[in-house]
């Protein structure tokens, strides 16, 4: 694949703003039809994308997943994948697309067979969210980022050889209830009121929840939060406290402390980078 085609998520998708010899990144946004059938596609390069907001059935040759905000998606350069929507809303998404020797270098660096991502997604979760703020400022971001890329793709490429096949048991009820969390971050849904939703007892429920999402209930709405936020300051010019009380936070110094672990910078610092 010649340096010079330009970088795209998809084979038919459009250009997206690039950086020779590394990625091109932005945004793709679409319509959503429930409505029809399952949708076909083919990755024009090796991808990762992650869900700002929208709903709709994954799967690829390398796994599946229902993709909603927070959930990160993996693809490699010709493969096949289909989607199927699942609700109105529309789907937006921060997309990256790697060239094939910038992937196979720090594939080789991580010592990993195959310069390959081996699953179809990571879960949302607090583990992946420096992977969604990673991904959400390099498609932002008006020039290139060598550095960011390069850990964005050894901690895919890491967590994609750690992650295993997600567990079947209570599935979609969990699915369903982190969606809620996703949808309303602000909201103090107690582990009560998320286990009645589920129709498991609070012990079921968390172990139910830590099978399918990796994470604690409270550790999924702390992690909700702070996408929340990060999308806010990006999206808006709405002061920081007013952010912060807004997605759930009751204290501005917990807030600026919490994001700054997650994100590796401060809530300021990440807007100003934006």
């Amino acid at each position: 694949m010649a340096e010079t085609e330009p970088f795209r998520i998809e084979v038919h998708g459009p250009e997206l703003p690039s950086h020779p010899g590394l990625y091109g990144a932005g945004e793709a946004r679409c319509r959503s039809d429930p409505g029809r059938s399952r949708l076909e596609s083919c990755y024009a390069f090796a991808s990762i994308g992650v869900i700002v907001s929208g709903h709709f059935d994954y799967r690829s040759p390398i796994g599946q997943a229902e993709a909603q905000p927070g959930v990160v998606l993996l693809g490699n350069a010709g493969e096949e994948f289909t989607y199927r929507y699942l609700d109105e809303a529309g789907v937006r998404r921060s997309v990256i697309a790697l060239d094939e020797g910038l992937l196979a270098e720090v594939a080789n660096d991580c010592r990993l067979k195959a310069a390959a991502f081996p699953v179809a997604a990571l879960r949302a979760s607090r583990a992946a969210t420096p992977v969604y703020a990673a991904v959400r400022r390099l498609a932002a971001a008006g020039t290139p980022d060598e550095e960011a890329v390069v850990r964005l793709v050894a901690a895919c490429l890491r967590a994609g050889a750690r992650a295993g096949p997600a567990p079947a048991a209570d599935a979609r009820r969990i699915r369903e209830v982190a969606a809620l969390i996703d949808s309303r971050p602000a909201e103090a849904l107690s582990l009560s009121v998320l286990a009645k939703l589920a129709g498991l007892s609070r012990y079921h429920f968390i172990r139910a929840f830590r099978a399918a999402t990796g994470e604690t209930p409270r550790q999924y709405q702390i992690a909700a939060r702070l996408r929340a936020a990060a999308d806010r300051l990006m999206d808006t010019t709405a002061p920081i406290t007013e952010i912060a009380f807004d997605v759930g936070f009751n204290d501005i110094s917990h807030f600026n402390a919490t994001f700054r672990r997650a994100f590796g910078t401060s809530p300021r610092a990440w807007r100003r980078a934006a």
